[in-house]
């Protein structure tokens, strides 16, 4: 009825929830990035590392992505202010020449995974909306629509996110086209616990019906 159509939480807060909820410490987290055909079979598998420090003024982040044997590929770091645009900076190769950040909606290496999904950017965008209440992982969560924005390329033109009601986490996103048809998709697949805080810790992203892509965490801080 309409008594509960008032008492939805507005888009802005309920990311600014899930933001809030990402953990404060300084966390350095590895895995792997497994790009896999759709009957199982390995094409390419990659590693990354995080240097996560969503409690600093400004929150920055740095995401380094290795071949399997460890040899850094690309490195891509965002540094966010309070009421200011996030600022990237990247690097590519061996010598970690800095190079123009590439399109964040553009894939990595060649995987399901592009930078956008890798750094949750859409966790920052502005102008959402709650579109509905849907079930994931059997748990209920608020559907919000975010419009991608402005200046930024790419195949989508906005994202639907689905957050926890309860512990206010992200659970599952899709990026849309003009049309709102997915382009892709991506699960959370399992969450870990850090000091009361939530931290992803498996994804899997699917841009191609051809194949998917499944990030692990393996370490956070350490520790397995």
């Amino acid at each position: 009825g309409a008594q509960e159509t008032i008492s939805l939480p507005t888009a802005q807060q309920l990311l600014d929830d899930v933001i809030a909820r990402l953990p404060r410490e300084t966390l350095n987290v590895s895995g792997d990035i497994i790009l896999r055909k759709r009957r199982g079979i390995e094409l390419r598998e990659l590693k990354f590392q995080m240097l996560l420090k969503w409690g600093d003024s400004p929150a920055t982040a740095q995401y380094v992505i290795s071949d399997s044997l460890g040899q850094e590929l690309e490195r891509l770091t965002v540094s966010r202010s309070e009421g200011k645009d996030p600022v990237f900076t990247y690097a590519a190769g061996k010598a970690g020449s800095e190079a123009k950040a590439p399109d964040l909606s553009s894939a990595i290496q060649g995987t399901d995974i592009s930078w956008i999904d890798l750094t949750l950017a859409f966790l920052w965008w502005k102008d959402g909306r709650v579109t509905g209440q849907e079930d994931v992982l059997e748990r209920p969560c608020y559907v919000v629509e975010v419009p991608v924005p402005a200046g930024q390329t790419g195949p989508y033109a906005g994202v639907r996110i689905w957050v926890e009601e309860q512990n206010r986490m992200f659970l599952k996103a899709e990026g849309v086209d003009a049309n709102g048809k997915q382009v892709r998709v991506l699960w959370v697949k399992s969450v870990k616990k850090i000091n009361d805080r939530w931290m992803l810790k498996d994804m899997e992203v699917q841009a191609s019906p051809v194949h998917r892509t499944k990030l692990i965490v393996r370490e956070v801080n350490g520790e397995k």
